[in-house]
């Protein structure tokens, strides 16, 4: 499945990425542009989310609150996010093993949607209005690489401490 699916999502990050470019580099040489802020669309933070893990969601809907000028939103979501993902790291060295792999990020991906469609600007009110233009899919792919290996650190942190605390036996 991952076969199939991976180089397809690549191939839509790369073209997505040239219309929005080029889209709005003609639109600069036509003089229409002042300063524009980039915006994800929910659905991109829903993919980066799932990509990229929770610290992802947290920075992609913190960063649009910025981009909006929402600073409370902003830093309500820098509190709340903190809280989960200190939540989900406390959580998940005790799953139990048949849990299923996708069932978490599917739920805190379309959380982050969902927050984004009723808090923030959809797609189509990015794409009609003159001070947003879209986030670079490869951009959105870097962050959630990053975002990915800072969670997967901190999680194996955590179960190598609460391993050396007794609390957790990760070998029997």
């Amino acid at each position: 499945y991952v076969r199939r699916v991976l180089p397809l999502v690549v191939i839509w990050f790369f073209f997505n990425d040239i219309l929005v470019k080029s889209d709005y580099l003609f639109s600069k040489a036509m003089g229409d542009i002042m300063e524009v802020k980039k915006l994800l669309s929910p659905n991109q933070i829903a993919l980066g989310s799932f990509w990229g893990g929770p610290i992802a969601a947290v920075y992609y809907l913190r960063q649009n609150y910025l981009a909006m000028g929402k600073g409370e939103y902003a830093q309500k979501t820098l509190t709340y996010g903190m809280l989960l993902i200190v939540c989900l790291l406390g959580l998940l060295p005790f799953l139990p093993e048949k849990f299923p792999n996708m069932l978490l990020p599917l739920i805190y991906s379309v959380c982050a949607k969902q927050v984004a469609i009723t808090t923030q600007l959809e797609k189509k009110n990015i794409e009609e209005s003159e001070e947003y233009i879209f986030e670079s899919n490869w951009n959105i792919f870097g962050v959630g690489i990053l975002t990915l290996l800072l969670f997967s650190a901190l999680a194996l942190m955590v179960i190598f401490m609460l391993e050396s605390l007794g609390l957790l036996i990760l070998v029997e």
